[in-house]
């Protein structure tokens, strides 16, 4: 999901190969106790930085921390909460914050297929490409469907964003309650992945 919550919501996907809409169900379906910590290089216009993105679910509920927000949403019920972490209050959510599986949404899909799948700390994942009208997008979703590496290549010179995941730290297992608690919002729940042994291969 990761970055969807910067780029917003694009609807239109084409029908993708069975394969590949596996691959997202999976992603969007999960209920698997987890957390992915990640670093990301990302790039907007002609600034490029690192920052530390997180995803934490607990059966159906879902929690998002990126730079600029925090979302917490119910994957069965689709009840999700905004927070603004520049302006320090909840705002009201899009009608899709892609925060459940892989962001579909976040550009318009126009094909899809099936990548060779990568092996890391995590287990193996499956690789799918996803082409749309702005970005090339990878993402490696793992057999339980984590998310464990994304990247967003943009397909035209005046589309100015791009990201790729460097390194990435999978937990399985049950998660701190509190987090899943709307209030918690304010607060950061992660913290920076450490750096050996876990770079999670580029999808």
């Amino acid at each position: 999901m990761l970055s969807g919550l910067l780029l917003g919501s694009s609807l239109g996907a084409q029908e993708l190969p069975a394969n590949v809409q596996a691959v997202l169900d999976r992603s969007r379906s999960t209920r698997t106790n987890y957390s992915v910590v990640v670093t990301a290089e990302v790039s907007w216009d002609e600034n490029r930085w690192t920052e530390t993105q997180a995803e934490f679910q607990q059966g159906p509920l879902h929690r998002v921390e990126v730079a600029r927000t925090r979302v917490l949403a119910n994957c069965d019920t689709g009840q999700t909460y905004v927070y603004d972490v520049r302006a320090g209050h909840l705002v009201d959510p899009p009608a899709d914050t892609g925060a459940c599986g892989v962001a579909i949404n976040a550009d318009q899909v126009i094909s899809g297929r099936l990548l060779e799948p990568v092996i890391g700390p995590y287990g193996r994942a499956d690789v799918i490409e996803l082409t749309g009208v702005n970005f090339i997008r990878r993402y490696a979703v793992t057999g339980d469907g984590i998310i464990v590496a994304t990247a967003y290549l943009p397909r035209r010179p005046d589309v100015h964003f791009s990201m790729r995941t460097v390194t990435v730290t999978v937990t399985r297992g049950r998660q701190n309650p509190e987090m899943f608690d709307p209030a918690s919002l304010s607060r950061a729940f992660a913290s920076a992945p450490p750096p050996p042994n876990n770079r999670p291969g580029q999808p």
